[in-house]
């Protein structure tokens, strides 16, 4: 059976007009260890590392098994 979708607005709501100067960047920390570069989840080898955006994994964040998310005590983590 059909269904008939009921319209409670007569035309669509429009987006804000974006303009470059309207937004501030602030840049992101690292989740472990607080550094300004900000750090993304990154699978190495079958293993979860923190990466600083620099490349560098983060010296304080404790690596872990990316399929279960047990952590891994001592892992040399390429980078």
């Amino acid at each position: 059976m059909p269904v008939k979708l009921v319209v409670s607005r007569p035309r669509p709501l429009s987006a804000p007009l974006s303009r470059k100067d309207d937004a501030e960047i602030i840049p992101s920390s690292c989740q472990a260890c607080g550094a300004a570069c900000g750090a993304d989840w990154a699978k190495r080898d079958g293993v979860g590392v923190l990466v600083h955006r620099t490349g560098e994994p983060c010296p304080v964040a404790v690596p872990f098994v990316w399929e279960t998310g047990a952590p891994v005590t001592s892992v040399a983590v390429a980078a």
